[in-house]
């Protein structure tokens, strides 16, 4: 989906790019306001623009009936 203006922000409530989205749900929630902005994930290695595979497995994995068989990294 391509965030736009301010209007489309506020409507979506969206933290930033990139964001990860999956059965509507931000799989990485943000105590930060919404904005068009960059975003930045906690990794084992630090700040960085993508969270790491694991976290987004582990994320995944939370998401009810949400299956990851067969996807590889």
């Amino acid at each position: 989906m391509e965030i736009t203006s301010e209007a489309d922000v506020a409507a979506l409530n969206f933290q930033g790019s990139p964001s990860f989205i999956a059965a509507g749900q931000d799989l990485f929630p943000s105590v930060a306001g919404p904005g068009i902005s960059c975003r930045v994930y906690q990794t084992d290695q630090g700040l960085s623009g993508l969270p790491s595979v694991e976290s987004l497995r582990a994320a995944l994995r939370g998401l009810a009936g949400f299956d990851l068989t067969g996807v590889e990294a």
